[in-house]
């Protein structure tokens, strides 16, 4: 997970720059390019929240909306044939093309989470019978002693 901030709606990025001695970031997932830096981690959360202050105020004085991180609808290309697919999935749920890929991106954010609070409780009995054959390849008058094992084994 990337280090992130946020503040009225807004995501800020985190990022340290070895080189000045810094930390520096932006304003995530709008138009507009709206940066903030400081010299501290204790500082990086005023520089951000005093970015976004200032990027409101700018727009209002200026006249213009502000870009709002996320207008809550966006363009997919899928193809014709998962199109086609996706089409025929929602008809037979009985619901809009538009509630069926929300349904399908809710449920695969949502999946990561319940996989991680799933427990199984497996109890598995096995039954082996194992049997062992040999032979020895060399047989003397005197009974060695792999002789022996091998009469007592049988």
């Amino acid at each position: 997970m990337k280090n992130q901030l946020s503040y009225l709606g807004y995501t800020g990025s985190i990022e340290i720059s070895i080189e000045d001695g810094c930390m520096h970031g932006r304003i995530l997932f709008i138009d507009d390019l709206i940066t903030f830096e400081c010299d501290s981690v204790a500082e990086i959360t005023t520089a951000f929240t005093e970015a976004v202050d200032e990027y409101l105020a700018y727009c209002e004085q200026a006249g213009k909306p502000a870009n709002k991180p996320y207008s809550g609808s966006f363009n997919v290309r899928v193809g014709p044939e998962l199109h086609r697919a996706a089409t025929k999935q929602a008809y037979q749920e009985d619901k809009s093309l538009n509630e069926f890929v929300r349904s399908a991106i809710e449920n695969a954010i949502e999946q990561p989470k319940q996989l991680a609070t799933i427990h199984h409780e497996v109890t598995v009995n096995h039954i082996v019978k194992h049997e062992t054959q040999f032979e020895v390849p060399y047989s003397t008058e005197e009974k060695s002693s792999w002789q022996q094992i091998s009469q007592v084994l049988q």
